[in-house]
């Protein structure tokens, strides 16, 4: 199957999983709303009437966790368990969504496994920006806004970005080999993402520049939108206009007329940006990745040394080794 037919067959997974979080978020705001003006209505004492308003939003947030959050999760899982049937196998079910709900039923004690180990390449991740971090404070001393500072901040970022994609190669791994153990599966995972980094990295500048179109069209166009929409409410832009006034930099020098605008007007764009690109860019990217990833594991086994050198990289990934270790090791 080509790239683009998997992408569009297991497209739905993205769209349901849009729609709820957007669900999730008009509740998350709606459910604290309604408490205060409700509260309000009825002539309710205020310490109440906050503590009423408090407590709807704390539910908010545990329906926002559970729908949106884990419950997105899982689709992201069944998404990434019918990439990996497209590209491995080369076909699909007719159902693909519903075969993709059923993989995830029959793995639901992997996914959540794997939920909780997606540490191993924040770890790793934190482990590379830490070490960019100080070798740019070593060369810029003082001077934290220095160009080295600014080299690692940008390589740092680009790192980010193509390990992201290690986690949902780690769990399409885990799909393709379902008569093994969860744990087992994902360190086999993350040690042949590593072992064959050179192969896998000339995916990265596909998905650098893939990502960055996709920023400068999706949330260049958010930014616009929002820049018309919030500048011509005058209330909203004599509140910014007196921020601007008001406020300075570190060095004591003012800020430009505006700059409050465009900040609000470019948290706006990033965040629907990151929904979309998140739902609709990012599952196309992985099929490509997901694809060489795969046809790298195939050739090739996963050295011993691999695993010392990722468990000394990340506190996560040991943990997952030693329960492998727990669970081959014979009983007593």
């Amino acid at each position: 199957m080509g790239n683009f037919e998997i992408y569009r067959r297991t497209l739905r997974f993205s769209v349901v999983r849009l729609l709820r979080t957007i669900l999730c978020v008009a509740i998350l705001v709606a459910l604290p709303l309604i408490a205060f003006f409700a509260t309000g209505i009825a002539g309710i004492d205020e310490t109440i009437q906050l503590a009423a308003t408090g407590i709807a939003f704390i539910v908010g947030l545990i329906i926002f966790y559970l729908i949106a959050h884990f419950g997105g999760y899982l689709l992201t899982a069944g998404q990434i368990a019918m990439i990996t049937q497209g590209v491995a196998r080369g076909t699909l079910p007719e159902d693909v969504y519903g075969e993709g709900k059923r993989a995830v039923k029959r793995r639901f004690a992997t996914a959540s496994i794997y939920y909780g180990l997606l540490s191993i390449t924040r770890a790793i991740t934190n482990e590379i920006s830490s070490g960019m971090n100080a070798i740019a404070r070593s060369v810029d001393g003082d001077n934290e806004g220095g160009a080295a500072s600014i080299v690692a901040g940008i390589i740092s970022a680009i790192v980010g970005v193509v390990l992201e994609y290690l986690n949902y190669c780690s769990l399409g791994w885990v799909f393709l080999h379902e008569n093994q153990s969860a744990f087992k599966s994902t360190c086999d995972g993350a040690v042949i993402y590593f072992q064959n980094w050179k192969v896998l990295m000339k995916n990265s500048a596909k998905v650098i520049a893939i990502t960055l179109v996709s920023l400068a069209i999706i949330g260049g166009a958010f930014f616009g939108a929002a820049y018309l929409i919030f500048g011509s409410i005058e209330p909203l832009t004599a509140i910014l206009a007196d921020i601007d006034a008001t406020a300075t930099f570190e060095d004591g020098t003012a800020v430009p007329a505006g700059t409050s605008l465009l900040v609000l007007c470019g948290i706006v764009a990033l965040v629907l940006w990151g929904g979309l690109h998140g739902a609709f860019v990012k599952p196309f990217i992985l099929v490509s990745v997901m694809r060489r990833y795969i046809e790298a594991g195939r050739a090739s086994t996963p050295q011993v040394d691999a695993y010392g050198k990722l468990a000394g990289m990340s506190k996560g990934f040991k943990k997952a080794l030693d329960r492998v270790e727990q669970e081959t090791a014979p009983a007593a």
